[in-house]
């Protein structure tokens, strides 16, 4: 299969930020680092999503044997690992309720359907 390479390179990317998030978090308080340091685990922390969702949503539909393209999963995978980091900040600072988690999820599938809607105009 074609995107076999792909899911391997994704899962090696995977390991190595969450690696590096462990590291990051096991010897830095981000609380009390400077914004260069904090700028580079909230970065560590969302390369390791992406890699992360990109893996299981290519997995997933390499092996329904969708042929959807590699970059709409990506593409997915970027969408939703903001949003998972995006949260988990909010969670941390008491901000997260149930209705930013909607407002959220709802201008997610509108970008999602954006991409879509342009994909097909240019078909």
């Amino acid at each position: 299969m074609e995107h076999k390479k792909v899911i391997f390179s994704l899962m090696a990317a995977t390991v190595v930020f969450a690696g590096v998030l462990f590291l990051g978090l096991s010897k830095i308080d981000p609380r009390g680092a400077s914004s260069i340091i904090f700028a580079g685990i909230t970065a560590a922390m969302l390369l390791f999503f992406w890699g992360l969702l990109g893996t299981l949503l290519l997995s997933h539909r390499t092996w329904r044997r969708k042929n959807r393209p590699l970059a709409m999963s990506l593409r997915q995978a970027s969408i939703f690992s903001i949003l998972v980091v995006l949260a988990l900040y909010m969670q941390r600072f008491d901000l997260l309720t149930w209705w930013d988690i909607v407002i959220m999820v709802g201008v997610a599938v509108l970008l999602e359907l954006f991409f879509i809607g342009n994909e097909e105009i240019k078909v």
